[in-house]
């Protein structure tokens, strides 16, 4: 799966659109415990059979049967980046691990906020500006760190130079004076921005990510689901003027 499959018109978009990331691409739930245990036990199987396929050498390291809903549920999260990283590994495809990327990153963005309203509540997160940017930095800082574990879990190093990054420099050499950004994550010639706030191809910081030397072709703007529908979206790069 692509990240062009898992956000449907987004190939073929016109300049500058954006586009809603459907809720059900991360909707891991179903029907009732019993019968959701057994159809994600199954869709773990298949995909441990896929990364075999992929992968003869590769083995499963689980502890056993996993029992609830939760559990299982993790499992499959935790194959479906596996196959993604096999994936990039054998045969050089990095579409996989940008969906499970994204999937990644919005799961851990929602769950920090969460936590991070909590802190603010009883006054454990330090607050310098605002408490919006207090709570803002506490989700980017967590989301990194988780990422990055998982990235490493997954025999990725996402500190180097290779296509695979968290919060590395990204440098534009295309002015006369040598800038860069930042982006939260970096997959390919993907960039992700978790934020609270609501951005757009006029934003600065979005036009500085696809000036950047590695030329992205989208921006996925990631912001947590508690804020409402269509809160996480994605940013083509503008067509250029011809």
């Amino acid at each position: 799966m692509t990240l062009e499959q898992a956000v449907p018109g987004l190939r073929n978009s016109p300049a500058g659109p954006i586009f809603a990331i459907a809720d059900n691409i991360f909707d891991l739930t179903g029907p009732g415990n019993g019968a959701a245990v057994e159809i994600l036990n199954d869709q773990s199987q298949q995909v441990i059979r896929e990364i075999k396929a992929i992968d003869p050498t590769w083995h499963y390291e689980g502890l056993g049967p996993v029992e609830t809903v939760e559990g299982n549920i993790n499992k499959l999260n935790e194959l479906r980046f596996t196959r993604a990283a096999v994936l990039l590994r054998v045969r050089q495809d990095i579409g996989p691990l940008q969906v499970e990327t994204l999937r990644f990153i919005q799961e851990r963005t929602d769950k920090a906020y969460d936590r991070g309203v909590e802190l603010l509540r009883t006054g454990k997160l330090k607050i310098r500006l605002s408490e919006q940017e207090a709570l803002g930095n506490y989700i980017d800082r967590e989301v990194r760190g988780e990422l990055r574990e998982r990235y490493n879990q997954a025999g990725i190093d996402s500190a180097a130079k290779g296509p695979v990054r968290v919060n590395r420099r990204e440098d534009d050499s295309s002015g006369t004076d040598l800038t860069y950004r930042r982006p939260d994550a970096r997959a390919g010639n993907i960039a992700y921005d978790v934020t609270l706030t609501r951005k757009t191809l006029q934003t600065p910081q979005v036009r500085g990510f696809f000036n950047a030397d590695f030329r992205p072709s989208s921006v996925v703007i990631i912001r947590p689901r508690q804020l409402g529908a269509e809160s996480s979206y994605v940013i083509s790069r503008p067509e250029t003027k011809r």
